[in-house]
């Protein structure tokens, strides 16, 4: 069973949605429209926040193989 997320994660998850996009604005905001902002912020975001899922659910199902 899932347990809560950690802080640690909570942070990395909150701060990688945000800067993301963020900074392509900052950056790019004269190239891209805020739609194609928000579709490049979405494609960044997936794999780092799958890993971080993985990550999590790796621990936890180490942990409950060693009690």
């Amino acid at each position: 069973m899932r347990t809560k997320m950690s802080p640690r994660r909570a942070l990395l998850t909150a701060a990688t949605m945000t800067i993301t996009p963020t900074l392509l604005f900052i950056t790019c905001y004269e190239k891209f429209s805020s739609f194609g902002v928000l579709i490049a912020s979405i494609l960044i975001n997936w794999p780092v926040l799958r890993w971080l899922d993985d990550r999590q659910w790796y621990r936890e199902w180490i942990r409950e193989e060693s009690k």
